[in-house]
């Protein structure tokens, strides 16, 4: 396929919906796409999974409580958009992806940094840490039965790196090269990564990207046009046969619900206490996805209710509310050019009424922290944080050049009730300080297109509020690249104030190569630094709680920091109450 074809495909890809303007920004960052190109590319995605119209209520399934069998029913807020794990840079595709699909590890329990088997049995390193080897299960089949080899995971991550599509910087980091993939045996394989490569694990570990998939179902099903079978994968989304995980989509009503059921050959086997099925079900309106929940007709949400609606359902006796850290935070851009100064970007992160958006509009649900969180490697436990004070606020905005009665422009998410109280309580402190805040709602589309876009600086507002990020792994550099580095302004990536600081780039420049961790806590220490005491280019909210609604008789859930919103499926079941 020549570069046109391809390029023109990517956009009937994103036209219809296929992949978000995330998965827009690393696809075209990974091909070398223009900024142009990128920009439009991320303009044709849609911001945010699409959601539709839910049937009405289903009725109840059986609920056995001996613990074993039954049904597990998660309530979600739209459709998976795309199907392809070598594609999909989606955390909702990726809950699917972790029932039907296997990485050769993941990661354990809530941790970020310790890893169990999925595929592999058991991994090892050299020396140095630039050859990993893996050890297979020798009994994984594929859902068609076919031997989940390693042959087939070469191929599998070959497929990956040559489709070269959504996540696969997660991967393309560390492996540039089918070649550095070594069949040692059918049941194990060797990664030759050429120089030491500390957070190669964690990469692998990452629900975006690394899914082993069954490349003989998919060479089968290519066609000219759809040289990987992606598209193939739309269409075929009941049993394609080409997972290896627990279970298999028995049943997909579009923007309805997928049901998955048990694989029966699966290599880990159905002793003990699992789901027979798992219902995925589109609920788009946030009260309904509340009635069920209280109603008894769904067993899960995690975090698609209101933080009013959480608040009222922890007193719910038939009902378990858990909270738990994240790898996200939020933060509100600051325009550099039209803010003028450091001190005025001070000024306003003194003004800004963190434990009223702590209180009253995350309702708990959000910890402070600076733009690294806790739960990341590198991160500062004593990073500068800024308290309210406007009396310094004020003092440091007129020191940079403005006058009291001067108006500021807030951009925030029309349809984000959390952002709309923050923006509110904002306007109230930049007014009470002598000067004006004007409220710029959009929709989320339009939002995502101004901090993606490359329109200049001049034409954006003062502030854009509500910029939530995570990283795909545990991994510094991976979580501030995409937002604060020069090469992601004006259509590269979400850096949507135009922040520029040179020692910044030196420090990134080393930590994208690390290899000694006490000197990644050393660069990012400063790092952290720049992007608050020294050089504000954001007013940091804090670290995001997450929450996992659940029923009472649910047992074997846990969360991870990482791994947002998804079910350790294969680990859960009923008990009695």
């Amino acid at each position: 396929m020549n570069e046109d074809a391809h390029i023109a495909r990517l956009f009937a890809d994103a036209r219809a919906g296929r992949f978000t303007r995330r998965q827009a920004l690393s696809l075209g960052l990974r091909l070398g796409l223009a900024s142009p190109v990128i920009g439009a590319l991320m303009t044709a995605a849609p911001a945010t999974a699409r959601a539709a119209p839910v049937a009405g209520a289903r009725s109840r399934l059986p609920r056995p409580q001996d613990g074993g069998g039954g049904t597990f029913t998660v309530i979600v807020a739209g459709e998976t958009q795309d199907f392809d794990p070598h594609y999909s840079y989606d955390n909702q595709a990726s809950m699917l992806f972790l029932a039907t699909y296997e990485m050769l590890i993941q990661l354990k329990g809530d941790s970020t940094d310790q890893y169990e088997p999925m595929l592999a049995q058991e991994w090892s390193a050299n020396e140095d840490g630039s050859s990993y080897t893996f050890n297979l299960a020798p009994n994984a089949v594929f859902h068609d039965g076919s031997p989940c080899d390693a042959e087939a995971v070469k191929a599998s991550f070959t497929r990956f790196l040559e489709q070269g599509a959504g996540p696969v910087n997660v991967i393309s980091r560390f492996v540039e090269n089918p070649e550095q993939m070594v069949v040692v045996d059918p049941a194990t394989i060797q990664f030759d990564l050429g120089r030491p490569q500390p957070l190669f694990l964690p990469a692998m570990a990452s629900e975006y990207g690394p899914f082993v998939v069954n490349q003989r179902v998919l060479d089968e099903n290519k066609s000219e046009g759809d040289e990987f079978a992606h598209q193939w994968l739309q269409e075929n989304t009941e049993n394609p046969g080409t997972g290896s995980g627990p279970y298999v989509v028995e049943k997909h009503e579009r923007n309805q619900r997928l049901v998955l059921t048990r694989f029966e050959e699966y290599h880990g086997g159905w002793e003990g206490n699992h789901f027979d099925q798992i219902v995925i079900r589109v609920v788009p309106e946030n009260g309904t996805r509340r009635q069920l929940l209280e109603n008894g007709d769904a067993d899960a949400a995690t975090f698609n209710l209101t933080p009013d609606d959480v608040a009222a359902l922890r007193t719910n006796p038939d009902l378990q509310v858990l909270e738990y850290d994240t790898t996200a935070v939020v933060w509100m851009i600051m325009n550099v050019p039209r803010l003028k100064t450091v001190e005025v970007r001070k000024g306003f992160s003194y003004a800004f009424p963190y434990d009223q958006v702590i209180e009253g509009a995350y309702k708990g649900l959000l910890k402070r922290s600076g733009p690294l969180p806790d739960t990341v490697r590198g991160y500062d436990p004593n990073v500068f944080l800024y308290e309210t004070d406007l009396a310094k606020a004020k003092e440091l905005i007129l020191q940079g050049g403005f006058k009291e009665g001067d108006t500021f422009e807030y951009l925030f998410d029309a349809g984000d009730e959390v952002e709309r109280t923050i923006s509110q309580l904002f306007q109230a402190n930049v007014q009470q300080m002598g000067f004006d805040l004007e409220l710029l709602e959009v929709d989320r589309t339009a939002q995502g297109d101004l901090v993606y876009g490359d329109s200049p600086a001049e034409d954006r507002p003062h502030f854009v509020g509500g910029w939530s990020w995570w990283p795909d792994y545990n991994d510094p550099w991976n979580q501030f690249a995409p937002n604060f580095l020069e090469s992601a302004t004006g259509g590269g990536g979400s850096n949507g104030g135009y922040w520029v600081n040179q020692r910044f780039e030196e420090i990134m420049a080393e930590a994208e190569t690390y290899t000694d961790e006490n000197r990644l806590v050393e660069l990012m220490k400063e790092a952290q630094n720049i992007l608050t005491e020294q050089d504000p280019p954001c007013i940091y909210y804090g670290q995001i709680k997450y929450y996992t609604i659940l029923a009472k008789d649910i047992q074997g859930y846990y969360s991870n920091p990482l791994y947002l919103g998804s079910y350790p499926f294969y680990k859960m079941s009923r008990g009695a109450t």
